[in-house]
Parts: C-alpha cells; sequence; structure tokens
C-alpha cells in the first residue's frame, strides 16, 4: 500500500514559464512540460468540445494495459486533461506535489480530471481561473502553473487545505517560472518532507536547480526553441534512478530516462520516465506535443517501454482548426482524425543559425 501511496502523489514532471520581456517574440507566453510516469501509463492527444462550456485540447492520461503498474493512479487523472488550452486562450500545466497525509479531502472533493476539466471549460482568462479554482474542493495536491492569451502568468501551490498564489506575472512585468514535484512557497507547512527541493536524494533538487541554469543561461529570455532547450536537457541523467527514496526508477534529469536497468517492463517493478513532453502557446492557440523523450533517443533498457517510439519533435496542434477526437494514440501514432487534419498540423521548425538571436521559429511555413 505504501507504493500506491507514493505514485498517487507523484505524477512526477517539471513545468517551466515565460512571458513578457522572458519570451520572444515580445507579447508572447509559453507553458512547458515534460510528463513523467510509469511507462506503460502514457498521455494521448485529444480535443475536446462539449455541448456546455469553452472547447480544449490537451493530454490525457490511460493506462496501455487493464493490469497497469498503479490503477488506483489511473482512476484518479484518467477522464480530463493534464495539461491543456481552451478555445479562450487559457493554459495549464501541472504537477503533483507531495503533501502531509492529515490534509484530508473534504467530502464530494475533485479528482484532477474534474477540477481541471472546470476550469478549462468554465474560464477564459487567468483572473477568472484564479477566481474559480479556490472555491473547487480538491481532493489532491499539486503545483499548478497557468497562463493567459493576454501574457499573463501565474504559479499556484494547492492542496486539500490550502490555495497559495506564489507567483503572478504579467506582459509588462515579464519573467520565468519553475514547478517540480513539491511545494515550495508552503513546504514547510504542507509539503512531505522527502520531497523538498533541498533533499538532494530525490530529484525535485537536481530539476529544479538545473532548469534555473539553463534559463541563466538562456538569458532569462526563450522562444519556443529556448522552452525545448530546457525540456530536452540530460544533465545528471548518469544518477541511478533506483537510488530515488521516494519514487525509485525516476530518474533525476528534466527529460527523464528512469530505469532500474531491468531487461523487461515489470509492472511491479516500474522505471519511470518523460512519456511525453508539451509546449503551450496560449497566444496562439497551438499545442505542441511530443511523443516519449523529447529528445528522441532510443532507450538503453527493456523496462524503459515503447521508448523506442519517442518522436524527437514536437508537432503542433492548433485548437481553432481542429473537431473533437483523438490525434494521438497512446502507443505515438497519429490517428485516422490527425490524418484527415494533416493539412493543420504545425510541423517544428529549427531556428536559422543566421538569423538574429530573437528571431522566433516561423510556424506559418511549417505545415505539413
Amino acid at each position: 500500500m505504501l507504493h500506491q501511496v507514493r505514485l498517487r502523489e507523484a505524477m512526477a514532471c517539471v513545468n517551466v514559464g515565460a512571458t513578457g520581456r522572458a519570451a520572444r517574440p515580445r507579447g508572447k507566453a509559453y507553458l512547458g512540460s515534460v510528463s513523467d510516469d510509469p511507462y506503460d501509463i502514457r498521455t494521448h492527444l485529444l480535443v475536446w468540445r462539449p455541448a456546455d462550456g469553452y472547447s480544449f485540447i490537451g493530454t490525457e492520461l490511460i493506462a496501455l494495459n487493464a493490469a497497469s503498474s498503479d490503477p488506483n493512479y489511473i482512476e484518479m487523472v484518467n477522464g480530463g486533461p493534464t495539461r491543456g488550452i481552451n478555445e479562450r486562450g487559457l493554459a495549464f500545466t501541472w504537477t503533483l506535489a507531495g503533501e502531509r497525509p492529515e490534509n484530508a479531502p473534504e467530502p464530494g472533493a475533485l479528482s484532477p480530471s474534474k477540477f481541471w476539466t472546470t476550469v478549462m471549460q468554465r474560464c477564459a482568462t487567468l483572473d477568472e481561473a484564479l477566481a474559480l479554482m479556490p472555491n473547487l474542493p480538491r481532493s489532491f495536491s499539486g503545483t499548478f502553473m497557468l497562463a493567459d492569451r493576454d501574457g499573463n502568468l501565474a504559479v499556484v501551490e494547492a492542496g486539500r487545505k490550502v490555495f497559495h498564489v506564489s507567483c503572478r506575472l504579467s506582459v509588462d512585468s515579464g519573467g520565468t517560472a519553475i514547478n517540480v514535484n513539491c511545494w515550495l512557497a508552503m513546504q514547510d507547512e504542507q509539503g512531505l518532507a522527502i520531497c523538498a527541493v533541498d533533499n538532494p536524494n530525490v530529484p525535485n533538487q537536481s530539476r529544479y536547480s538545473r532548469a534555473q541554469e539553463l534559463f541563466e543561461q538562456l538569458g532569462h529570455q526563450v522562444d519556443r526553441e529556448g522552452v525545448r532547450t530546457i525540456l530536452t536537457d540530460h544533465a545528471h541523467r548518469e544518477r541511478f534512478a533506483g537510488e530515488n527514496p521516494w519514487i525509485p526508477g525516476h530518474g533525476y534529469s528534466i527529460c527523464n530516462h528512469g530505469s532500474l536497468h531491468s531487461p523487461t517492463f515489470d509492472p511491479a517493478r516500474t522505471g519511470w520516465g518523460s512519456v511525453s513532453a508539451e509546449i503551450l502557446d496560449p497566444v496562439d492557440g497551438i499545442f505542441w506535443y511530443a511523443y516519449g523523450w523529447p529528445c528522441g533517443e532510443a532507450p538503453e533498457y527493456g523496462d524503459q517501454l515503447l521508448q523506442e517510439r519517442s518522436w524527437g519533435t514536437f508537432l503542433g496542434f492548433p485548437l481553432p482548426e481542429l473537431p473533437a477526437g483523438e490525434y494521438v494514440t497512446a502507443t505515438g501514432e497519429l490517428t485516422a482524425l490527425a490524418a484527415r487534419h494533416l493539412q493543420r498540423l504545425l510541423l517544428w521548425s529549427e531556428p536559422d543559425a543566421a538569423a538574429e538571436p530573437s528571431a522566433h521559429p516561423s510556424m506559418a511555413e511549417a505545415r505539413v
């Protein structure tokens, strides 16, 4: 049971954000994330167009098999988005954070899937989301990152009892932000000690500090390619994931190649890694998605299930132009629906090395 409790508190991810003077070109905002899970629990990409409320595009977590490594975790997160952008330009990404077990949820508290579905359907702006979310009872804890079409961005630490806005940025103020699997501002009051960012044995420290370093190396000014640079970073990859005392098998780098060095995948003893990566552009309403490791490397061990299918690049899915349905399967294939709308999808365009440093990769010429 202890193993199950750990996983329920540990959708292990890294989220980064930039807006204002920190985002290129000026006026843009970006959210970036790696989605880390046991390799038999995967994201797939869908467009939701509900009868009531706003439409949205995003990832959902599903198990590859009925006998998954953590059915309780799937029950909690399945049925709604784990990252998303809605038709009004509100975008979110988030990660679970370890919370003190005495913080019990109130009756009727929402699972993450129901919570984020509600936010996506009902909120058009960051202000609307920040007004609604404290009033939605939560059966989980996490660190949230949201941005809207006007370039407003916020970081939130929320649990079953607490809702705390730890950072707000605008296009005028600008800045960058980082989330990992722990509370930061409220860690002493709400968090599990093992998850703290100052614990060098748990990947929260290595991943958070590395994201800080990369933002500094990029001059705290990033375009889409800069976000990709952070999401594909392998610093601390050499550390054996079996040494992680919180989630054995979950690695220490941002682009997470977690493995227990096993020859086959065992649901009872899993490797954990980045099963997808996402770059959200709320200004243009584009959801950039990469299946598997965003670096595109081949797996080294048998417990890194399906990672040989990693795309190694991002496809852009513009919400306004796409009907409801599934676009990428849990095993990394484009669906028939995606094929019918292939001319609307956007291929990743690398920046021109000869261009000015502030040049932004073109999307208008990247259509397939």
